[in-house]
């Protein structure tokens, strides 16, 4: 396992911490590869519950790292950015995130699939995807206008960002003082409890709140996977790694 992850076993809980505090948590390929089989071993472990996911130092994450990604996006979604979400998402087992200081983009959708979502008053939740003239992925569309409605359509359509007080009344978050130290005393009761009845709700929500979740990203896939071909894009990701503001022909 690579240094990006940090992995702490607790029993019936697993722990797990992305990385790359001084690029706050940002998505490198290496992150996102090592996220995957982190989980998929989780999963596939009998003696293991549930999962708590946060992220070192002064962010959850900041998404995707336009460094590593490569120039078909729809593939880097398919093959990574998903996988992630559906192996969270489709896992009869339980997550729970704890997300302090900033969460942007993917981080944002990776901290919506968890089933228990903890953050503090301040934290600063980022949907930046049209700085770069893309549209929000990793199921954030979805996630986002299936728990909080018309109330979040806004940060899908132009983007902007909100607190996480905001996002408590949107009813995205539960805001607590310490986000991890919540989410890893909620684990361990719920790993240490009626566990399958978890399981099966979780199953029943899934039924009600993603049960065209599948459908959904392969769509948004092709979607941005065209948008990543655009003048706008490219114009987009110059302008960020430049550190100018872009000049986008809506072209």
């Amino acid at each position: 396992m690579g240094s990006e992850i940090l992995v702490e076993d607790r029993g019936k809980v697993l722990l797990i911490t992305m990385n790359r505090p001084e690029k706050l948590n940002a998505m490198n390929k290496e992150l996102r590869d090592n996220l995957i089989k982190t989980i998929r071993d989780f999963n596939r472990n009998p003696e293991k519950r549930v999962v708590v996911i946060t992220g070192a130092g002064r962010a959850f994450s900041v998404g995707a790292d336009l460094s590593s990604m490569s120039q078909d996006l729809a593939e880097d979604l398919r093959n990574s950015f998903h996988v992630i979400i559906k192996e969270i998402r489709f896992s009869p087992k339980i997550f729970i995130s704890a997300v302090k200081g900033v969460a942007a983009g993917a981080g944002i959708s990776l901290a919506l699939a968890t089933d228990i979502r903890y953050t503090t008053k301040e934290t600063r939740f980022v949907t930046a995807f049209h700085n770069i003239a893309l549209a929000p992925d990793s199921g954030m569309t979805l996630m986002l206008l299936r728990m909080a409605g018309i109330k979040a359509e806004k940060y899908a359509l132009l983007g902007g960002e909100f607190t996480g007080e905001e996002a408590e009344k949107m009813g995205l978050f539960q805001v607590v003082e310490d986000p991890l130290a919540e989410a890893l005393r909620a684990a361990e009761k719920i790993a240490n409890g009626q566990f399958k009845s978890y399981s099966a709700s979780k199953r029943l929500i899934n039924r009600v709140m993603y049960y065209d979740l599948e459908d959904f990203l392969d769509y948004e896939a092709a979607m941005q996977g065209a948008l990543g071909k655009t003048y706008d894009f490219s114009e987009g990701v110059k302008a960020f790694l430049e550190k100018r503001q872009p000049q986008f022909k809506g072209e």
